[in-house]
């Protein structure tokens, strides 16, 4: 089973990043005192200007992030450090908090998809800058993906644990994925904020099932194979997309897709696919192109196979 990290967008996923927080900040970290509700939550969790990226694994909650855009209401961070001092005046700013990860699921890779996809967010919500207080083990991570220190290490007064105070200017990310969709600008058609993350050998697509959302690649190559075979009909690398035919045609999957190595992939979710086809025809053209250079490689795979065969 993939890895899938998405917004927080019901009931049940916003309790299960409360619980989860209890988990790591109370019973494995010891940071915050034990509570009889088991939950860690405060009055920015109310916002509708608030936000909970969280990974799942099996429909349970194995890491979360938290990100507040700024409002009339102040940020998290406003009560302890001053970042506004280092923000150019008409920025919007949204800070980044509660990040955590059960230990269990710690790794470089759930950490950075966490960071990225809330860069991600950030950008289509036209945040300029975003700010974390931020444990200093994950600084290193944050810095190379373009977040700046812009102070020294300091103790948060409300948990009492060293904090590395970091700000990202959004339009600095260092990442492939939101190079790419700036350049072919696909907000809209990936505004489901999901990333997915497979291991070598997992199946993505299966043949024969329905077509409920579209895939981006981010990282990692992916193999289309013929049903029931290991006839490779194309390979999918970064910045391709999969599974978009059967959205537009309506018919069940038509291959297979398996993840030649580790791959991470950004969904499309059907309805928002569909109707940014049908009504942005400026989206469409984009996408068709996208469509065309997949179906080009497709075909120079083919014949390279030919040549070889004869």
């Amino acid at each position: 089973m993939p890895i899938k990290i998405k917004i927080a967008d019901t009931t049940s996923l916003i309790d299960e990043s409360f619980r989860l927080r209890y988990k790591v900040f109370v019973e494995q970290e010891g940071y915050i005192e034990p509570n009889s509700q088991q939950r860690v939550f405060d009055r920015f969790d109310a916002f509708p200007t608030t936000f909970n990226l969280v990974s799942m694994l099996d429909n349970v909650a194995v890491g979360a992030f938290r990100l507040a855009i700024d409002s009339s209401q102040g940020l998290p961070a406003d009560s302890y450090y001053d970042f506004r001092q280092h923000i150019p005046i008409g920025s919007v700013l949204m800070h980044g908090g509660m990040f955590c990860i059960d230990r269990e699921y710690r790794s470089s890779g759930m950490a950075m998809g966490l960071i990225l996809m809330a860069s991600y967010l950030a950008m289509t919500k036209g945040v300029t800058h975003v700010v974390a207080p931020i444990n200093p083990a994950i600084g290193n991570m944050l810095k190379r993906i373009g977040f700046k220190q812009v102070a020294d290490e300091f103790m948060d007064p409300q948990v009492n644990i060293s904090v590395l105070p970091l700000i990202l200017d959004v339009s600095e990310v260092k990442d492939f994925f939101l190079n790419f969709i700036r350049q072919n600008e696909l907000h809209d058609f990936l505004c489901d904020y999901q990333r997915w993350f497979y291991k070598a050998g997992e199946t993505i697509i299966s043949s024969g099932t329905k077509g409920d959302a579209a895939f981006v690649i981010i990282e990692g190559v992916a193999q289309v194979k013929l049903p029931n075979t290991d006839t490779v009909v194309a390979t999918v690398e970064e910045g391709g997309m999969l599974g978009e035919l059967a959205l537009i045609t309506d018919e069940p999957r038509s291959a297979d897709v398996i993840a030649k190595q580790d791959v991470v992939v950004m969904v499309i979710n059907k309805e928002v696919f569909l109707h940014r086809f049908m009504n942005s025809p400026e989206h469409a053209l984009k996408l068709l192109k996208l469509l065309g250079n997949r179906t080009q490689g497709m075909l120079k795979q083919l014949q390279l196979k030919d040549g070889l065969g004869s």
